[in-house]
């Protein structure tokens, strides 16, 4: 999950330091891969003609000097969910070929290059097959106006992995939930004999990868914070071991010193808006509170007025690390960049009982990052007392008060209630705002003019262990 950070910032690294680490590593190793799973697409303040466009160009351009070198039948790239958020990509436009076993045409022919097999120089036969989650709103939409659209993955595997021929090695590349993978790997026939499955979608950072029926699943989280190396010994077609750690990338302090130059006097992100003090990051932290979340739901309900406000932890796209004793200035762009998707504010009128449904689903599956609130939870308690303590404004929630609630307009949609916010469809009579996200993040940064916020959040949300 690249999400378009492929060019060198002062706090990233770009694509030229991967390919400079490739050409080390296929160097030394001639059976070796470099593979992405999916999303290329949506993550910087890009231009709107450049979204899509300018990602595709960087990915092709580093591709195609991968291959100048011969290697490149060694870099891989499937489908994202992003990958349809500007219409569904040409099949021609990813150099090399973009993996999708599972999008068809109106003939149930793939559109996409459904697998790659690739001889390495020490006579491996390895295989790859992409796959793309299904169900996702966007992506359909993009696929019917083409006139394609997706089959179960399970399908595709079945009908495509016999066509690859006896591999010394075989690899799923699946871009989808992690429940979604597994239910998948425990439903294919042990026959078909896959061994590994590299995927994406939930920016998870699994430096132990699960193992599922003889089957590994890994993946490395987002952003091209960090790249994930497994090394694997193979024989007779099976994966005798694999050693897996997640590497992180990260600047030299040299390229951090020039990247704040060029910053400097790169107006493309506006005028500064505050200065960051402490580091903003939630992007890998969707499983609790974090610092990312509590600085945009403070906005939130400070653009709002309302007396509790929360947004989907998932929402979250972009950290922003902060050296140690430095600071880093915040521009215009970079608040599009931590909540790209341009979501309207929405505000509805909640009884506590409502928010003590929302926070006891929470509970089981935490969805939301919160302001205005602070509760305690204790996930092994029965269903319905799960919930130790909860308070708005320092006072505990009255199941019979009401209570203003701001969220996004995209988790307030009917079919989005209950999974992100555990309430059936309608439950809530939502209001409008002229706001959008990232505007409510710069006027509020503007408010405060300098950021600090604790590392891993203020206690709002307390799991008990």
């Amino acid at each position: 999950d690249i999400h378009g950070w492929m060019f060198p910032s002062s706090n990233r690294v770009g694509m030229g330091r991967m390919a400079r680490i490739l050409e080390t590593l296929f160097d030394d190793e001639p059976s070796s891969f470099y593979a992405v799973s999916g999303d290329l697409f949506t993550g910087p303040n890009l231009p709107d003609a450049m979204k899509g466009v300018a990602e595709l160009e960087i990915w092709n351009r580093f591709r195609r000097q991968m291959a100048d070198q011969g290697y490149g039948d060694r870099v891989l790239i499937s489908a994202g969910n992003h990958e349809f958020d500007y219409g569904a990509p040409a099949p021609a436009a990813f150099s090399g070929g973009l993996l999708c076993a599972n999008v068809v045409d109106a003939d149930g022919r793939p559109v996409y290059m459904p697998y790659r097999v690739v001889e390495t120089e020490e006579g491996l036969r390895v295989g790859f097959l992409g796959l793309l989650l299904e169900g996702n709103s966007r992506v359909d939409r993009a696929l019917a106006d083409g006139g394609l659209k997706t089959i179960p993955k399970s399908t595709a595997v079945e009908r495509f992995l016999p066509m690859m021929g006896r591999l010394d090695l075989t690899i799923l590349m699946i871009h989808d939930h992690v429940r979604e993978i597994v239910s998948l790997v425990e439903s294919l026939p042990p026959q078909l004999g896959v061994d590994i499955v590299l995927s994406g979608h939930e920016h998870l950072v699994l430096e132990a990868p699960l193992r599922i029926m003889g089957v590994y699943i890994l993946q490395a989280g987002a952003m091209n914070n960090m790249y994930g190396h497994a090394r694997l010994s193979v024989h007779d077609g099976k994966v005798l071991s694999l050693e897996n750690r997640i590497v992180p990338l990260r600047p030299s302090s040299l390229d951090r010193a020039m990247m704040r130059v060029k910053e400097k006097v790169d107006e493309r992100n506006g005028k500064t808006v505050a200065v960051l003090e402490t580091s903003l990051e939630g992007v890998y932290q969707r499983g609790g509170e974090n610092s990312l979340g509590d600085f945009v739901t403070d906005a939130f309900r400070w653009a709002t007025q309302a007396d509790v406000a929360m947004t989907n932890s998932a929402s979250l796209r972009s950290d922003f690390p902060v050296v140690p004793g430095e600071t880093f200035e915040l521009k215009e762009g970079h608040f599009k960049t931590m909540t790209p998707f341009g979501n309207r504010l929405v505000v509805g009128e909640v009884t506590g009982a409502q928010i003590l449904q929302i926070l006891e689903g929470e509970a089981v599956s935490l969805k939301n990052q919160v302001s205005g609130l602070h509760y305690t939870m204790d996930p092994r308690r029965a269903p319905g007392n799960r919930i130790v303590a909860a308070r708005i404004a320092g006072e505990t929630i009255r199941p019979e008060a009401g209570y203003t609630l701001a969220h996004n307009d995209y988790c307030a949609l009917p079919e989005n209630m209950k999974r992100y916010l555990h309430l059936a469809p309608g439950a809530i009579d939502w209001k409008a705002t002229d706001l959008l996200d990232y505007e409510a993040l710069i006027a509020f940064a503007q408010s405060l003019g300098r950021i600090r916020y604790p590392s891993g959040g203020e206690a709002r949300i307390t799991i008990l262990p």
